[in-house]
Protein backbone atom coordinates (compact mmCIF):
# COMPACT_ATOMS: atom_id res chain seq x y z
CA UNK A 1 0.00 0.00 0.00
CA UNK A 2 1.62 3.24 -1.11
CA UNK A 3 1.95 5.96 1.97
CA UNK A 4 1.73 9.72 2.65
CA UNK A 5 3.49 10.72 5.98
CA UNK A 6 2.12 14.71 6.35
CA UNK A 7 2.51 17.38 9.21
CA UNK A 8 6.62 16.16 10.11
CA UNK A 9 9.80 17.36 10.51
CA UNK A 10 12.14 15.46 8.65
CA UNK A 11 15.95 14.83 9.97
CA UNK A 12 18.18 13.61 7.67
CA UNK A 13 21.13 16.07 7.53
CA UNK A 14 22.51 14.55 4.56
CA UNK A 15 19.35 14.50 2.74
CA UNK A 16 17.92 17.41 0.07
CA UNK A 17 14.50 16.69 2.37
CA UNK A 18 16.13 17.68 5.72
CA UNK A 19 13.61 19.88 7.45
CA UNK A 20 10.68 18.79 4.80
CA UNK A 21 7.40 17.98 6.22
CA UNK A 22 6.09 15.23 4.22
CA UNK A 23 7.43 12.41 2.23
CA UNK A 24 5.28 8.85 0.00
CA UNK A 25 6.01 5.52 0.48
CA UNK A 26 5.81 2.95 -2.50
CA UNK A 27 7.07 -0.06 -3.57
CA UNK A 28 9.39 -0.22 0.12
CA UNK A 29 10.96 3.24 -1.39
CA UNK A 30 10.58 6.77 -1.00
CA UNK A 31 9.30 8.69 -2.98
CA UNK A 32 8.11 12.20 -4.08
CA UNK A 33 4.58 12.37 -2.21
CA UNK A 34 2.87 14.14 -4.87
CA UNK A 35 3.53 11.15 -7.67
CA UNK A 36 1.39 8.70 -5.25
CA UNK A 37 -2.14 8.18 -6.32
CA UNK A 38 -4.96 7.00 -3.26
CA UNK A 39 -2.97 6.97 -0.86
CA UNK A 40 -2.67 5.82 2.58
CA UNK A 41 -2.18 9.18 4.74
CA UNK A 42 -0.62 9.11 7.80
CA UNK A 43 -0.55 12.35 10.07
CA UNK A 44 2.44 13.29 11.44
CA UNK A 45 1.55 15.02 14.35
CA UNK A 46 4.12 17.22 14.22
CA UNK A 47 7.02 14.66 15.02
CA UNK A 48 10.31 13.83 13.75
CA UNK A 49 10.98 11.65 10.86
CA UNK A 50 14.45 10.62 11.20
CA UNK A 51 16.36 7.21 8.98
CA UNK A 52 16.13 4.14 10.48
CA UNK A 53 18.65 3.85 13.36
CA UNK A 54 21.05 1.10 12.14
CA UNK A 55 23.06 -0.91 15.11
CA UNK A 56 26.29 -2.07 14.54
CA UNK A 57 26.72 -4.72 17.09
CA UNK A 58 23.94 -6.21 18.78
CA UNK A 59 24.08 -9.77 20.30
CA UNK A 60 20.58 -11.63 19.44
CA UNK A 61 21.69 -15.07 21.13
CA UNK A 62 20.28 -17.04 18.59
CA UNK A 63 21.28 -19.94 17.69
CA UNK A 64 22.21 -21.66 20.74
CA UNK A 65 21.59 -19.18 23.48
CA UNK A 66 17.83 -18.11 23.69
CA UNK A 67 17.44 -18.87 27.27
CA UNK A 68 19.15 -15.35 27.05
CA UNK A 69 17.57 -14.04 24.14
CA UNK A 70 16.04 -14.76 20.41
CA UNK A 71 15.71 -13.15 16.96
CA UNK A 72 12.47 -12.86 17.23
CA UNK A 73 12.71 -11.03 20.72
CA UNK A 74 15.19 -8.56 20.32
CA UNK A 75 14.27 -7.31 16.60
CA UNK A 76 10.94 -6.49 18.26
CA UNK A 77 12.85 -4.68 21.20
CA UNK A 78 15.16 -3.26 18.48
CA UNK A 79 12.13 -1.65 16.97
CA UNK A 80 10.73 -0.32 20.00
CA UNK A 81 13.86 1.94 20.25
CA UNK A 82 14.19 3.18 16.59
CA UNK A 83 16.23 0.53 15.41
CA UNK A 84 15.73 -1.18 11.60
CA UNK A 85 18.57 -2.67 11.12
CA UNK A 86 20.85 -4.67 13.76
CA UNK A 87 24.64 -5.92 12.86
CA UNK A 88 24.37 -9.07 14.66
CA UNK A 89 27.18 -10.58 16.57
CA UNK A 90 28.46 -14.09 15.45
CA UNK A 91 29.44 -14.87 19.35
CA UNK A 92 26.59 -17.28 19.45
CA UNK A 93 26.72 -21.24 20.85
CA UNK A 94 28.27 -22.05 18.74
CA UNK A 95 29.58 -19.48 16.95
CA UNK A 96 28.74 -17.97 13.50
CA UNK A 97 32.21 -20.09 11.57
CA UNK A 98 30.70 -21.39 8.45
CA UNK A 99 28.76 -21.02 5.61
CA UNK A 100 26.24 -22.61 6.82
CA UNK A 101 25.80 -20.52 10.63
CA UNK A 102 25.39 -17.48 7.82
CA UNK A 103 22.51 -19.22 6.22
CA UNK A 104 20.82 -20.34 9.57
CA UNK A 105 21.17 -16.41 11.10
CA UNK A 106 19.92 -15.04 7.64
CA UNK A 107 16.69 -18.17 7.36
CA UNK A 108 15.62 -17.80 10.47
CA UNK A 109 15.79 -13.87 10.95
CA UNK A 110 13.54 -14.17 7.56
CA UNK A 111 11.32 -16.54 9.54
CA UNK A 112 10.95 -14.71 12.95
CA UNK A 113 12.75 -11.25 12.80
CA UNK A 114 11.30 -8.13 12.91
CA UNK A 115 13.56 -6.13 12.14
CA UNK A 116 16.59 -6.50 9.14
CA UNK A 117 19.01 -8.65 9.99
CA UNK A 118 23.01 -8.34 8.75
CA UNK A 119 25.00 -11.27 10.23
CA UNK A 120 28.95 -10.98 10.88
CA UNK A 121 30.90 -14.24 10.88
CA UNK A 122 34.42 -15.51 13.36
CA UNK A 123 37.94 -14.61 11.39
CA UNK A 124 39.00 -17.98 13.14
CA UNK A 125 37.09 -21.58 13.02
CA UNK A 126 34.82 -22.14 16.34
CA UNK A 127 36.49 -18.54 17.54
CA UNK A 128 39.34 -20.18 18.96
CA UNK A 129 42.16 -18.19 17.47
CA UNK A 130 44.02 -20.58 16.07
CA UNK A 131 42.70 -21.65 12.43
CA UNK A 132 41.31 -19.11 9.84
CA UNK A 133 37.67 -19.84 9.37
CA UNK A 134 36.37 -20.35 5.04
CA UNK A 135 36.51 -16.38 4.54
CA UNK A 136 35.59 -16.19 1.21
CA UNK A 137 32.60 -19.13 1.78
CA UNK A 138 31.42 -16.74 4.28
CA UNK A 139 31.12 -13.42 2.81
CA UNK A 140 29.65 -15.37 -0.32
CA UNK A 141 26.92 -16.42 2.12
CA UNK A 142 25.91 -13.37 3.19
CA UNK A 143 27.77 -12.30 6.18
CA UNK A 144 28.65 -8.28 6.40
CA UNK A 145 32.29 -8.14 8.39
CA UNK A 146 34.32 -11.00 10.06
CA UNK A 147 35.28 -10.74 14.04
CA UNK A 148 36.85 -12.03 16.48
CA UNK A 149 34.41 -10.36 19.25
CA UNK A 150 35.85 -10.71 22.41
CA UNK A 151 37.85 -13.92 22.19
CA UNK A 152 42.09 -13.32 21.54
CA UNK A 153 43.59 -14.49 18.56
CA UNK A 154 46.20 -17.18 19.22
CA UNK A 155 49.24 -15.38 18.40
CA UNK A 156 49.75 -11.60 16.93
CA UNK A 157 50.95 -14.25 13.56
CA UNK A 158 47.40 -15.53 13.12
CA UNK A 159 45.65 -11.83 13.67
CA UNK A 160 48.22 -10.67 11.24
CA UNK A 161 47.22 -14.09 9.10
CA UNK A 162 43.50 -13.39 9.01
CA UNK A 163 43.40 -9.74 7.90
CA UNK A 164 45.66 -10.25 5.22
CA UNK A 165 43.13 -12.79 3.98
CA UNK A 166 40.44 -10.06 4.59
CA UNK A 167 42.22 -7.41 2.57
CA UNK A 168 42.16 -10.00 -0.15
CA UNK A 169 38.97 -10.22 -0.89
CA UNK A 170 38.01 -6.69 0.31
CA UNK A 171 36.08 -7.58 3.29
CA UNK A 172 36.16 -5.50 6.54
CA UNK A 173 37.03 -6.71 10.09
CA UNK A 174 35.81 -5.60 13.31
CA UNK A 175 38.71 -6.10 16.23
CA UNK A 176 37.55 -5.67 19.59
CA UNK A 177 41.48 -4.19 21.01
CA UNK A 178 42.19 -5.39 24.17
CA UNK A 179 46.07 -7.02 25.69
CA UNK A 180 44.87 -10.51 27.57
CA UNK A 181 47.35 -9.86 29.89
CA UNK A 182 45.81 -7.08 31.34
CA UNK A 183 42.33 -7.43 30.35
CA UNK A 184 39.55 -9.77 32.35
CA UNK A 185 38.75 -7.42 35.45
CA UNK A 186 35.71 -6.34 36.18
CA UNK A 187 36.08 -2.49 36.75
CA UNK A 188 37.76 0.24 35.92
CA UNK A 189 41.54 0.64 37.43
CA UNK A 190 40.23 3.95 39.39
CA UNK A 191 39.71 4.77 42.91
CA UNK A 192 35.65 3.65 42.95
CA UNK A 193 36.99 -0.03 41.47
CA UNK A 194 39.96 0.19 43.64
CA UNK A 195 37.70 0.92 46.94
CA UNK A 196 34.93 -1.67 46.22
CA UNK A 197 37.39 -4.14 46.15
CA UNK A 198 37.22 -5.26 42.51
CA UNK A 199 39.35 -6.71 39.96
CA UNK A 200 40.77 -4.29 38.17
CA UNK A 201 40.82 -3.40 34.06
CA UNK A 202 43.44 -0.71 33.45
CA UNK A 203 43.17 1.64 30.43
CA UNK A 204 46.30 0.08 29.76
CA UNK A 205 44.65 -3.14 28.33
CA UNK A 206 43.18 -0.94 25.86
CA UNK A 207 45.97 0.75 24.55
CA UNK A 208 48.29 -2.07 24.07
CA UNK A 209 45.68 -3.84 22.38
CA UNK A 210 44.70 -1.26 20.19
CA UNK A 211 48.42 0.07 19.24
CA UNK A 212 49.34 -3.26 18.14
CA UNK A 213 46.06 -3.96 16.15
CA UNK A 214 46.45 -0.20 14.15
CA UNK A 215 50.09 -1.52 13.43
CA UNK A 216 48.61 -4.56 11.88
CA UNK A 217 46.20 -2.51 10.28
CA UNK A 218 48.41 -0.41 8.57
CA UNK A 219 50.92 -3.68 7.60
CA UNK A 220 48.01 -5.00 5.81
CA UNK A 221 45.84 -2.32 4.32
CA UNK A 222 43.08 -4.09 5.58
CA UNK A 223 39.63 -2.35 6.18
CA UNK A 224 38.88 -2.40 9.93
CA UNK A 225 36.78 -1.18 12.05
CA UNK A 226 37.62 -0.47 16.15
CA UNK A 227 34.70 -1.79 18.19
CA UNK A 228 33.93 -0.70 21.94
CA UNK A 229 36.68 2.12 22.33
CA UNK A 230 36.28 3.59 26.04
CA UNK A 231 39.60 6.33 26.69
CA UNK A 232 40.77 9.16 25.46
CA UNK A 233 43.59 7.52 24.56
CA UNK A 234 41.83 5.48 21.84
CA UNK A 235 40.10 8.68 20.85
CA UNK A 236 43.07 10.00 19.99
CA UNK A 237 45.02 7.25 18.96
CA UNK A 238 42.44 6.66 16.53
CA UNK A 239 42.05 10.06 15.27
CA UNK A 240 46.03 10.43 14.70
CA UNK A 241 45.91 7.52 12.75
CA UNK A 242 43.26 8.76 10.51
CA UNK A 243 45.24 11.95 10.23
CA UNK A 244 48.13 10.10 8.59
CA UNK A 245 45.58 8.46 6.23
CA UNK A 246 44.71 5.08 7.78
CA UNK A 247 41.41 3.98 6.39
CA UNK A 248 39.30 2.54 9.41
CA UNK A 249 36.37 3.31 11.80
CA UNK A 250 35.56 2.85 15.39
CA UNK A 251 32.59 3.16 17.23
CA UNK A 252 31.79 3.34 20.90
CA UNK A 253 28.65 2.16 23.34
CA UNK A 254 25.84 3.95 24.37
CA UNK A 255 26.68 3.04 27.72
CA UNK A 256 29.87 4.59 27.28
CA UNK A 257 28.78 8.16 26.57
CA UNK A 258 25.67 7.98 29.43
CA UNK A 259 27.64 6.46 32.24
CA UNK A 260 31.12 6.44 33.95
CA UNK A 261 32.81 4.26 36.51
CA UNK A 262 30.33 6.18 39.24
CA UNK A 263 27.79 4.20 38.15
CA UNK A 264 29.01 0.90 39.32
CA UNK A 265 29.28 2.54 43.04
CA UNK A 266 26.00 0.39 44.29
CA UNK A 267 27.49 -2.50 42.18
CA UNK A 268 24.23 -3.03 40.08
CA UNK A 269 25.18 -6.21 37.76
CA UNK A 270 23.70 -4.23 35.38
CA UNK A 271 26.93 -1.84 35.03
CA UNK A 272 29.41 -5.24 34.41
CA UNK A 273 30.42 -4.92 31.29
CA UNK A 274 32.58 -6.59 29.05
CA UNK A 275 34.44 -2.82 28.26
CA UNK A 276 34.32 -1.40 32.25
CA UNK A 277 33.05 2.08 31.96
CA UNK A 278 36.04 4.60 32.72
CA UNK A 279 36.36 8.19 33.59
CA UNK A 280 33.98 11.40 33.55
CA UNK A 281 36.98 12.20 31.27
CA UNK A 282 36.64 9.51 29.08
CA UNK A 283 33.23 9.72 28.66
CA UNK A 284 33.54 13.23 27.61
CA UNK A 285 36.71 12.53 25.32
CA UNK A 286 34.02 9.84 23.66
CA UNK A 287 31.05 12.05 23.03
CA UNK A 288 33.82 14.68 21.32
CA UNK A 289 35.17 12.07 19.14
CA UNK A 290 31.33 11.37 18.19
CA UNK A 291 30.82 14.87 16.96
CA UNK A 292 33.83 15.38 15.67
CA UNK A 293 33.61 12.06 13.50
CA UNK A 294 36.44 10.18 14.65
CA UNK A 295 34.05 7.90 15.96
CA UNK A 296 31.90 6.92 13.56
CA UNK A 297 29.07 4.53 15.13
CA UNK A 298 27.37 4.81 18.09
CA UNK A 299 25.93 0.82 18.96
CA UNK A 300 23.98 -0.69 21.19
CA UNK A 301 26.07 -3.74 22.04
CA UNK A 302 22.78 -4.85 23.05
CA UNK A 303 23.45 -8.09 25.76
CA UNK A 304 20.29 -9.63 26.95
CA UNK A 305 20.60 -12.18 29.67
CA UNK A 306 18.26 -14.25 31.64
CA UNK A 307 17.61 -13.05 35.25
CA UNK A 308 20.06 -15.73 37.06
CA UNK A 309 22.92 -14.58 34.88
CA UNK A 310 22.64 -10.90 37.21
CA UNK A 311 21.47 -12.90 40.46
CA UNK A 312 25.17 -12.83 41.96
CA UNK A 313 28.18 -10.98 43.23
CA UNK A 314 28.80 -8.16 40.45
CA UNK A 315 32.49 -9.99 39.69
CA UNK A 316 30.26 -12.96 38.97
CA UNK A 317 27.56 -12.01 36.95
CA UNK A 318 27.50 -12.03 33.06
CA UNK A 319 28.48 -9.03 31.76
CA UNK A 320 26.58 -6.77 28.92
CA UNK A 321 23.45 -4.95 29.55
CA UNK A 322 20.20 -4.62 27.52
CA UNK A 323 19.99 -1.33 25.73
CA UNK A 324 18.50 -1.73 22.26
CA UNK A 325 14.62 -0.99 23.13
CA UNK A 326 15.92 2.38 24.44
CA UNK A 327 18.24 3.66 21.84
CA UNK A 328 16.44 6.77 20.69
CA UNK A 329 15.19 7.80 23.60
CA UNK A 330 18.45 7.54 25.14
CA UNK A 331 19.88 9.68 21.94
CA UNK A 332 17.23 12.26 23.21
CA UNK A 333 18.40 12.31 26.27
CA UNK A 334 21.88 13.11 25.37
CA UNK A 335 20.48 15.96 22.94
CA UNK A 336 18.51 17.38 25.81
CA UNK A 337 21.36 17.57 28.56
CA UNK A 338 22.86 19.53 26.27
CA UNK A 339 25.95 17.02 25.36
CA UNK A 340 25.31 15.56 22.16
CA UNK A 341 23.56 17.26 20.15
CA UNK A 342 20.90 14.60 18.26
CA UNK A 343 21.82 15.40 14.52
CA UNK A 344 25.72 14.25 15.47
CA UNK A 345 24.16 11.32 17.06
CA UNK A 346 21.36 10.11 14.51
CA UNK A 347 24.38 10.53 11.79
CA UNK A 348 26.26 7.75 13.45
CA UNK A 349 23.65 5.63 13.56
CA UNK A 350 22.03 6.64 10.26
CA UNK A 351 24.49 7.55 7.40
CA UNK A 352 27.99 6.62 8.68
CA UNK A 353 26.71 3.07 10.06
CA UNK A 354 25.44 2.35 6.31
CA UNK A 355 28.73 3.71 4.86
CA UNK A 356 30.18 0.43 7.01
CA UNK A 357 27.47 -1.86 5.93
CA UNK A 358 28.05 -0.81 2.22
CA UNK A 359 24.57 0.25 2.28
CA UNK A 360 24.04 3.53 0.18
CA UNK A 361 20.48 3.01 0.21
CA UNK A 362 19.65 2.74 3.97
CA UNK A 363 20.78 5.35 6.66
CA UNK A 364 18.92 8.65 4.37
CA UNK A 365 15.59 9.82 3.52
CA UNK A 366 16.13 10.03 0.08
CA UNK A 367 13.96 9.34 -2.83
CA UNK A 368 15.19 5.63 -3.96
CA UNK A 369 16.22 4.63 -0.81
CA UNK A 370 14.70 1.84 1.06
CA UNK A 371 11.59 3.14 3.06
CA UNK A 372 13.32 2.69 6.58
CA UNK A 373 12.00 5.59 9.00
CA UNK A 374 10.98 6.29 12.33
CA UNK A 375 8.52 8.86 13.52
CA UNK A 376 9.14 10.06 17.54
CA UNK A 377 8.05 12.67 19.36
CA UNK A 378 10.83 14.46 21.00
CA UNK A 379 8.25 16.32 23.06
CA UNK A 380 6.71 12.92 24.90
CA UNK A 381 8.04 10.59 27.20
CA UNK A 382 8.89 7.17 27.30
CA UNK A 383 8.44 4.80 30.23
CA UNK A 384 10.68 1.64 30.48
CA UNK A 385 8.07 -0.46 32.18
CA UNK A 386 9.12 -4.11 33.52
CA UNK A 387 5.91 -5.34 32.66
CA UNK A 388 5.94 -4.13 29.19
CA UNK A 389 9.44 -4.53 28.46
CA UNK A 390 10.22 -6.45 25.31
CA UNK A 391 13.39 -7.96 25.64
CA UNK A 392 14.14 -11.06 26.60
CA UNK A 393 16.80 -9.42 29.15
CA UNK A 394 15.99 -7.42 31.94
CA UNK A 395 19.28 -6.77 32.26
CA UNK A 396 19.02 -3.17 31.94
CA UNK A 397 19.89 0.37 33.97
CA UNK A 398 16.42 1.82 31.62
CA UNK A 399 14.28 -0.52 33.74
CA UNK A 400 11.75 1.63 35.84
CA UNK A 401 13.06 5.02 34.19
CA UNK A 402 11.57 7.44 32.06
CA UNK A 403 13.61 8.77 29.28
CA UNK A 404 12.46 11.98 26.90
CA UNK A 405 10.99 10.63 23.28
CA UNK A 406 8.65 8.34 22.03
CA UNK A 407 8.08 6.05 19.17
CA UNK A 408 5.44 6.33 17.21
CA UNK A 409 5.38 4.17 14.65
CA UNK A 410 8.51 2.76 12.46
CA UNK A 411 8.81 1.61 9.05
CA UNK A 412 11.19 -1.09 7.36
CA UNK A 413 11.56 -1.13 3.29
CA UNK A 414 8.10 0.54 3.66
CA UNK A 415 6.19 -1.73 6.13
CA UNK A 416 4.60 -0.14 8.96
CA UNK A 417 4.80 -1.29 12.73
CA UNK A 418 3.07 0.82 15.13
CA UNK A 419 3.99 1.21 18.67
Amino acid sequence: MSVVIRNVRILSPNSSLHQATEIGIEKGLFVDPTTIKDAQVVDGQGGLLIPGLIDYRVNLREPGLEHKGTIASETRAAIAGGVTSVVATPTTDPVVDSPADVRLVLERAKASGHCRVLPTAMLTQGGEGHHLSEMAALVDAGCVALAQGNRPFGSRKIELNALKYAQSLGVGVILDSEDSDFAGGCAHAGQIGTGLGLSLNPPLSETLGLGADLDLVEATGVNAHFSRITTRNSVERIKAAKARGLQITCDVTIAHLIYSEHAIINLDPNFHLERPLRTEEDRRALIAGVIDGTIDVIVSDHSPHEPGAKLAPFPETDQGMSMSEGMIQSLIELDKQGELPLENSLDAMTVRAARLINRTDLGCIQYGNSADCVLIDPDDQTHFDPTTWLSAGANSPLLGKTLPGRVLGTWISGQHFPR
